[in-house]
């Protein structure tokens, strides 16, 4: 009893930070996927293992190689803090792919080989290439890329979707890629010690919020037009792209940004 406790102890550990980006849209995407399909309720809890495994796997693959970074933006985790070690930790790494692909292949609604492959292909092209180091590597393609595996695969936990389903995934998925630029602004200190070359150390500071504020923001406002996401709340949808960028303009320290981050992934997951 006491290993489980553990283990469990250091699955939230190591993925706490990442639950209002997979379970909070898990569940409304499976509440949709479940209200559409007709299926009686209690299948909304089929996402749960997979985005489990989902998020688990990747905080062991980023965190794994993120531990210097980590001793300066987030000395809490289970590395840094000492609370395991690096070879424990890939042990479990180990465990957690082997269950993400089995979750997959044992899904009672299959068809999650291609977003679990997405998946794995992205966190191997974030934490082993230099380009998942690089402002556009890591948050124009991984999070497009990574945001339709998760959102298309929590869908397809319960029942296969339809094109109207599909595209949305798509839309919101290259939402998030162009306006999650402002997440770099929060770990600058630490991106610099690790040489990642976010657009803030890029372009600097004040430029990165100029330019997210009057060129990726409106862009992202774009797409979400272009897309027919728009017309379902333009008033809160408006107002959300309004604030985001009055935030990422004045925006002066870490705290103030990373609520200015999690409000766009609330804007995100509204969505």
């Amino acid at each position: 009893m006491n290993t489980v406790k553990r283990e469990l102890r250091l699955f939230f550990d190591f993925t706490w930070r990442d639950w209002s980006t997979t379970l909070i849209p898990g569940l409304i995407v499976a509440t949709g996927a479940v209200k559409h399909a007709s299926l009686p309720a209690w299948n909304v809890a089929r996402f749960v293992p997979w985005v489990a495994c989902f998020i688990y796997f990747f905080n062991l693959s980023n965190q794994i190689v993120g531990v210097e970074e980590d001793r300066i933006n987030k000395p809490d985790r289970p590395l840094p803090s000492g609370r395991i070690t690096v070879q424990g930790a890939k042990r479990r790494w180990a465990i957690a792919l082997a269950a993400f692909v089995g979750t997959a292949l044992f899904n009672g609604s299959g068809h999650l080989i291609i977003e679990t492959a997405t998946w794995v292909t992205t966190t191997a092209f974030l934490c082993l290439t230099p380009y998942g180091g690089h402002w556009f590597g890591r948050n124009s393609v991984a999070m497009g890329t990574g945001t339709w595996a998760l959102l298309n695969g929590i869908y397809k936990t319960v029942a296969r979707p339809a094109s109207v389903e599909e595209r949305f995934f798509f839309v919101v998925a290259i939402w998030l890629a162009t306006a999650i630029q402002i997440q770099d602004l929060r770990d600058i200190e630490g991106d610099t010690i690790v040489r990642r070359k976010t657009l803030p150390i890029v372009i600097g500071d004040r430029q990165s919020r100029w330019l997210i504020s009057l060129a990726f923001l409106p862009l992202s406002y774009v797409v979400l037009w272009v897309g027919g996401i728009i017309s379902m709340a333009p008033t809160t949808v408006s107002a959300a792209h309004v604030l985001l960028g009055y935030r990422t303009w004045h925006g002066t320290e870490a705290k103030y940004d990373h609520k200015t981050y999690m409000v766009g992934l609330s804007v995100g997951a509204a969505g």
